[in-house]
């Protein structure tokens, strides 16, 4: 596609269609999507990223684009986004779950707060599991992965190309359960820990009957869960890595891309 100031007013629509697939991950992947981070900054790196893309991707766009196919192809490109950035974030709403219920099992779930990152009402401890997730997956350089995956879906699925595949309704599916999976197995230690915890205090209970169980069993229950909960955190590495590298192999799979390189 030439590039010159006389046929500038030629490339907008395929610069629109391509900041539509960067606008579309911008709305649901991780910090990218946080009502922490101002609509300014994330309106800026939307412009940003399509404008380095566009170049790469320009070979690949008609050039006779009209107002009314541009339009009609806003749909289909931001879907793409869309369905990329909500995929990893399926990873996180896994975490934040198991962090709601180690707060509800260990009756603190009342000390709520606003997350930021979702815009929703979350616990400490589902926030706290957020952002450690959320910092292994900067670590890993999930975020390079991300866009890059993004890049390489115009080479499979090129500008005003998008169908719709059941692949990705499948991929859908599939996160969701691998998320539960995923907030089962950082549930699991603090669940049995607490269950442990009642049949201690239940034999205690029966045995010496003088101790008050409703006020020290709610102090023992939390400390248990909040120390057991800090300990399989930081034991939960390897599987908080290897749902996130399986998330984003998902997504390449899902748009026929190449295997995931680390």
């Amino acid at each position: 596609m030439p590039w010159s100031l006389l046929n500038l007013h030629l490339l907008l629509p395929g610069f629109a269609l391509v900041l539509f697939r960067v606008a579309g991950l911008t709305l649901t992947a991780p910090m990218l999507s946080s009502q922490a981070i101002p609509a300014r900054f994330r309106i800026g790196f939307a412009l940003t990223t399509a404008a380095v893309m566009f170049p790469l991707v320009s070979p690949t766009i008609p050039a006779d684009i009209s107002l009314t196919t541009a339009l009609v192809g806003v749909v289909g490109e931001m879907t793409i986004g869309l369905v990329i950035g909500l995929s990893v974030t399926l990873v996180l709403i896994g975490v934040q779950v198991a962090g709601m219920l180690i707060g509800q099992q260990a009756g603190i779930a009342l000390a709520s707060v606003v997350d930021p990152s979702q815009g929703t009402e979350s616990t400490v401890v589902g926030q706290i599991y957020v952002i450690v997730t959320t910092l292994i997956f900067l670590g890993i350089g999930g975020h390079r992965m991300m866009i890059a995956a993004l890049l390489d879906t115009f080479a499979v699925v090129p500008v005003l190309g998008f169908s719709f595949d059941p692949s990705m309704m499948d991929m859908i599916g599939d996160l969701l359960s691998a998320a539960f999976i995923l907030a089962v197995k950082l549930f699991a230690p603090v669940l049995i820990a607490l269950l442990l915890a009642s049949i201690v205090l239940g034999f205690l209970g029966r045995t010496i009957p003088q101790l008050n169980i409703l006020s020290v069993g709610f102090a023992v229950r939390s400390l248990a869960a909040l120390t057991v909960a800090a300990l399989a955190l930081a034991a939960s590495q390897d599987v908080l890595v290897e749902a996130l590298i399986n998330c984003l192999q998902s997504i390449r799979t899902a748009f026929g891309l190449g295997p995931l390189s680390v």
